[in-house]
């Protein structure tokens, strides 16, 4: 083995990038001259770096918010119009008598992400559940009290 020359512990041919097994003169059928050595290690400080400078970027996306990016509205609250008509277009899949609990499990089907934006606001589609039968859009069947929640059913 002469100067300059890096023997890498045995494997197979295979896995090993093309430039580490072109000169098998060693016991181990693998060497790299220094000069390999050195553009291997530059390669892999340049691919770390670009790495590194992708994961600031996107941190500096999300001004440090906790697992939020900028165009991700998870930790932005739920506008009122969006919750009722999230609603509503769960109703059409509920039969008979329902409580917010179906309610909040078909907008899981529909909508999973804004099921996780309100999974913490359960009182809130139980607002619009009274709204909405306060304007006679749901007949409330029989009222909540305590933990027990109320009951609705569709008009017709």
């Amino acid at each position: 083995m002469g100067t300059g020359t890096l023997v890498l512990a045995k494997r197979t041919l295979s896995a090993m990038p093309v430039a580490l097994h072109r000169k098998p003169n060693s016991c181990y059928g693998i060497a790299m001259n220094i000069k390999e050595y050195e553009r291997l290690k530059a390669d892999a400080q340049a691919e770390y770096r670009r790495k590194l400078e992708a994961i600031e970027m996107v941190w500096k996306m999300t001004d440090g918010r906790n697992g939020a990016s900028a165009g991700d509205s998870s930790s932005e609250s739920v506008g009122k119009g969006a919750l009722q008509d999230a609603v509503r277009s769960a109703l059409p899949h509920i039969g008979g008598e329902f409580t917010l609990r179906h309610v909040y499990n078909q907008i899981v089907l529909d909508d999973p992400v804004l099921a996780e934006k309100i999974k913490d606001k359960l009182p809130s589609v139980s607002s619009v559940l009274k709204r909405m039968a306060d304007d006679k859009e749901l007949i409330l069947v029989e009222a909540g009290s305590g933990k027990r929640a109320s009951k609705y059913k569709r008009p017709g």
